[in-house]
């Protein structure tokens, strides 16, 4: 399709016409106006010096008759006044006045008329000019013309008649041009964000929507794209590095998996040995499973906006929690205390609650050496927010790989060495997301050797006695 064709068929170009129509239509309202308050007005000026002077004219035919009538043209026409008077026989011919004949023969009632003119002037020679007034026959016939000569009237009028066409040309002209201009200017912002999508369907997630920084409402549109577009390739990023990870962390306990059955097969029989091998066979069958239910719960969080809600005391089940893994800890050789404030009351998932803070007690647990400190404190922050920060001090996060870290399946090289699949961090964040929170990574209890990692979880409360 050719571009000019292209262009009438769009939107923009459709909502541009509505557009100039409506200027357009203010345009020609203001031109009316206008011409009503000046020409309109100076014709009605002329009709109401003629009526005035026809009703005198009238009034005297009426009292001195036609003697009286003819006085009074003749005295008045002699006055070289704006007015211009004619007296005429019922059959049209002239009896006295400012003509040689009329310009139109009335009929029965008095008609408005407005006309043109030559009489001499004071060389002689015929001037032209235009007359508004009206006409009509008088009582038993005779024929009374009462005209003014519009004169520098009709010259200004004319004058703003042409002014006002003209306007009217050039606005109709600017409104469809402007339109024009308009559309294609829109059509051109519209074809960059489409031209962005079509390379990001075609493969580059790097492309990206310009922004002009006019603040407009395309740019808002492109601004939204290249967040969604940076959502997507992070997305895919995750997707391409998430296969290399499962592999990495499955092939481990695959391998063992299938050594112990393979030493064991090849092993004389033993039936004490035989079922440490199934025994250890189990063990990793087991991780491979959490692996797997760790990954259904996390697109099931990520997948599924419509988990049922509740009212969640969250300083008890805080405590109960605390209590739980106080004696793993204890017999890990670490100290876990928790600091709980009373009345945290917020709206949610019970389970998936749960199950996030216990994800970041366990993985506080797990990466905080022996003989160290675990703290679990929750409090209701200025906000009005719910903070619960779980803290150790272990060898912690550094800063740079803290948001990383949030991601599927990511795994710090020191952490290679111990079980995981670098699902619970994750699964925290979902969870804050679906509870319209966050979770936030920052130093924890630890030293300028080994700062430590805090865990915040933050989510919205609700009123404790409402709540209930």
């Amino acid at each position: 399709m050719r571009p000019g064709l292209a262009l009438l068929r769009t939107t923009t170009f459709r909502l541009a016409l509505v557009q100039a129509g409506i200027v357009l239509s203010f345009v020609v309202a203001l031109l009316i106006y206008v011409y009503l308050a000046t020409v309109g007005q100076l014709n009605a000026d002329s009709d109401i010096l003629a009526d005035q002077e026809y009703a005198t004219l009238e009034r005297a035919y009426g009292e001195g008759g036609i003697r009286r009538l003819n006085q009074e043209v003749v005295e008045r026409a002699a006055r070289q006044g704006p007015l211009l008077y004619v007296l005429a026989e019922p059959n049209g011919v002239i009896i006295t006045g400012d003509f040689p004949q009329l310009p139109v023969l009335p009929g029965e009632t008095v008609e408005r008329i407005d006309f043109t003119f030559e009489r001499p002037d004071e060389s002689g020679e015929l001037e032209r000019g235009r007359a508004r007034g009206q006409v009509g026959r008088l009582l038993n016939g005779p024929i009374l013309l009462v005209a003014r000569d519009l004169g520098d009237t009709a010259l200004i009028s004319g004058r703003i008649t042409r002014a006002l066409w003209t306007v009217a040309a050039v606005g109709i002209l600017f409104a469809f041009a402007s339109g024009l201009a308009g559309a294609w200017l829109a059509g051109q912002r519209v074809e960059a964000l489409t031209n962005t999508t079509r390379d990001v369907m075609a493969g580059d997630l790097t492309r990206r929507a310009p922004v002009t920084g006019e603040g407009d409402e395309y740019d808002a549109l492109a601004v939204a794209i290249n967040a969604m577009l940076d959502r997507l390739e992070r997305l895919m990023a995750i997707s391409r590095t998430a296969g290399d990870a499962i592999a990495h962390d499955l092939r481990s306990p695959l391998t063992r998996f299938r050594h112990r059955l393979e030493s064991a097969l090849d092993a004389p029989p033993d039936v004490e040995a035989d079922r440490e091998a199934l025994r250890k066979a189990l063990e990793e069958a087991d991780r491979l499973l959490d692996m797997f239910a760790a990954v259904l719960k996390l697109a099931r969080v990520e997948s599924n906006p419509d988990w049922r809600f509740e009212r969640i005391d969250a300083t008890e089940d805080l405590r109960e929690l605390v209590d739980f893994y106080e004696p793993a800890a204890e017999e890990q050789g670490r100290t876990l205390c928790g600091e709980i404030a009373d009345g945290l009351v917020l709206s949610g998932e019970q389970g998936l609650f749960n199950q996030a803070v216990s994800n970041l007690i366990e993985n506080a647990l797990k990466y905080t050496p022996e003989g160290g400190r675990v703290e679990v404190k929750a409090v209701r922050r200025p906000d009005g927010r719910i903070e619960i920060a779980v803290s150790d001090d272990g060898p912690g996060i550094p800063p740079s790989e803290r948001e990383r870290v949030l991601e599927r399946f990511v795994r710090l090289e020191s952490a290679r060495s111990s079980p995981g699949a670098g699902l619970g961090l994750s699964l925290v964040a979902a969870v804050a997301r679906l509870h319209r929170g966050g979770l936030h990574l920052r130093d924890g209890l630890g030293d300028e050797t080994h700062h430590g990692l805090c865990a915040a979880l933050v989510l919205p409360a609700i009123d404790a006695a409402a709540a209930r």
